[in-house]
């Protein structure tokens, strides 16, 4: 999961470079430049809803794991 963030995140950082260099080079006015725009910052709605769903997997995930933590045996009064 943490991994998943971490591209999700580095996907973000690169689009936002694509503006930038559109931008730059004067192609504010373009078909792509307002595609990945709309995607940066005209997606609330979309950004919100995938952040609800990595909460809820994680949330999920630690659950499964605190289930089976308990499942396990305890060796602690075993000595080597």
């Amino acid at each position: 999961m943490k991994e998943t963030i971490k591209l999700v995140n580095k996907q973000h950082d690169v689009l936002v470079d694509v503006i930038q260099w559109l931008d730059e080079k004067n192609f504010s006015n373009t078909e792509i430049r307002e595609k990945v725009d709309h995607i940066l910052n005209h997606s609330r709605k979309l950004h919100e809803e995938s952040d609800m769903e990595l909460t809820k997997i994680k949330l999920k995930h630690t659950n499964l794991k605190e289930k089976y933590a308990s499942l396990e045996p305890d060796n602690s009064d075993q000595h080597i």
